[in-house]
């Protein structure tokens, strides 16, 4: 799986029940970390921790706690928080705790509109400028997805194939604007999926389906049948979660 563009080797933490209440005792069990790169560890060990579920919308993480768990300094588990809140994935209330960032109905109608805005463009750019490198990067995602029925992995396999569209735009700032949305996509996906009245499977087949059908776009080289069928794509999933300004969108929290 890529992480930011980097390949990872990280093992993501299980899916859990995770209450906003939950006691110390109860809390997510997270492996103590053993790379040089603590800070990035951290981050990422976080990170994919909230998209897993391990913890839910609300939920209070403890800093020192964090820390004890992961087996480092609490400078780089504050470092990490710090770095979760400009993702959008958490907030600080007025006492300074950090949460776990629930999704309001605005909070996806803004995420949905930015994404439809740089993923078009994205699909644009790309289908005149990806390499036959891209294409094979592209088609072993979907046959990385074909090969998978777990939701968790589902999701970031969908992101992934996304990501790489922006990357095949060859765009720096719009590459920027995406990376600063992506694990919020991936966070509400993996919550809409877990919610989503399909099994495993049916999920699994409809995202090679779609993204079958957007690869098939891209490679015709036309920037307009590109975002087009990008455009169908992401209001498909507008439209199936009623999420879109003036309507009443389901918050995920």
């Amino acid at each position: 799986m890529l992480v930011d563009g980097r390949p990872s080797t990280f093992k993501l933490p299980p899916m859990s029940n995770a209450s906003p209440n939950l006691k110390s005792s109860d809390a997510p069990r997270l492996a103590p970390i053993e790379r040089r790169m603590v800070g990035d560890d951290v981050l990422e060990t976080l990170r994919r921790a909230i998209i897993a579920g391990a913890f839910a919308p609300g939920d209070h993480l403890a800093e020192g706690a964090l820390a004890q768990q992961l087996g480092v300094s609490r400078a780089p588990v504050r470092e990490a928080m710090m770095q979760l809140e400009r993702e959008g994935l958490l907030g600080f209330d007025r006492r300074g705790a950090a949460r776990v960032k629930e999704f309001t109905a605005e909070d996806l109608a803004e995420i949905f509109t930015l994404r439809v805005t740089l993923e078009t463009m994205a699909a644009r750019l790309a289908a005149q400028r990806m390499t036959l490198e891209d294409v094979a990067r592209m088609e072993l995602n979907i046959e990385r997805t074909r090969g998978t029925a777990r939701l968790l992995e589902l999701t970031l396999l969908d992101v992934e194939f996304h990501d790489l569209v922006v990357r095949a735009a060859r765009h720096t700032r719009l590459l920027g604007g995406w990376t600063n949305l992506r694990h919020q996509i991936e966070v509400w996906l993996a919550r809409a999926q877990a919610r989503r009245d399909a099994s495993p499977l049916t999920t699994r087949d409809d995202t090679v389906c779609h993204h079958l059908r957007l690869l098939a776009a891209l490679r015709t080289g036309s920037e307009d049948q590109a975002a087009s069928a990008m455009r169908e794509h992401i209001e498909g999933w507008r439209r199936e979660f009623a999420i879109a300004p003036g309507l009443s969108p389901m918050a995920l929290s």
